[in-house]
């Protein structure tokens, strides 16, 4: 299977105030990573496979549960994780001859901790998305089969780092969270 990536740089441009002239071959290794790092151990293994599979072969239209979840909450998620990833990164290149920080003529160069401050901020943002999208998907487990009956999770818990806020539990909704 090919490296299928769901959001494009397109959609980076409508959520962000990104400017229009980053090239896409730099931008899509994060889109990847995000995907791999952060969305499939929300949708598990098998929903995840799903939606790529769909998307693979541009039949995710004709399926309107998997599009909407696609459009209105894998989206967002992804492009703020994928700033998340690529903000550190993005003045950085990384050559033959070593790794060199790229400077532009009129303009003042960025210091470390507002770089990742600023990925901080987008990393809150994508958090925020992801507790949409596991609500959506724990309201609406009946739509996506695979997320209720996926047998290859990956426990995010045990591969992130992250506080959170108090967790009160879900009110009687019969569904594992996968954050």
């Amino acid at each position: 299977m090919e490296n299928v990536i769901l959001i494009t740089l397109e959609d980076i441009l409508h959520y962000t105030s990104v400017s229009g002239s980053i090239d896409e071959y730099k931008v899509n290794p994060h889109i990847y990573n995000a995907q791999i790092l952060y969305l499939e151990p929300i949708l598990g293994s098998s929903l995840y496979e799903r939606i790529i599979t769909l998307v693979e072969t541009d039949s995710i239209s004709g399926e309107t549960n998997y599009k909407t979840l696609l459009d209105s909450y894998i989206t967002p998620s992804l492009v703020f994780h994928t700033m998340e990833l690529f903000v550190p990164m993005n003045s950085f290149i990384i050559a033959e001859g070593g790794t060199f920080q790229f400077q532009p003529t009129n303009a003042n160069p960025t210091s470390q901790s507002e770089i990742d401050r600023l990925s901080n901020k987008y990393r809150t943002i994508a958090d925020k998305y992801d507790s949409k999208l596991v609500a959506y998907l724990c309201k609406n487990s009946s739509l996506f089969p695979e997320y209720t009956t996926n047998t290859g999770l990956v426990d995010k818990a045990e591969t992130t780092n992250r506080s959170s806020g108090w967790y009160l539990g879900l009110n009687n909704i019969k569904s594992n969270i996968r954050i």
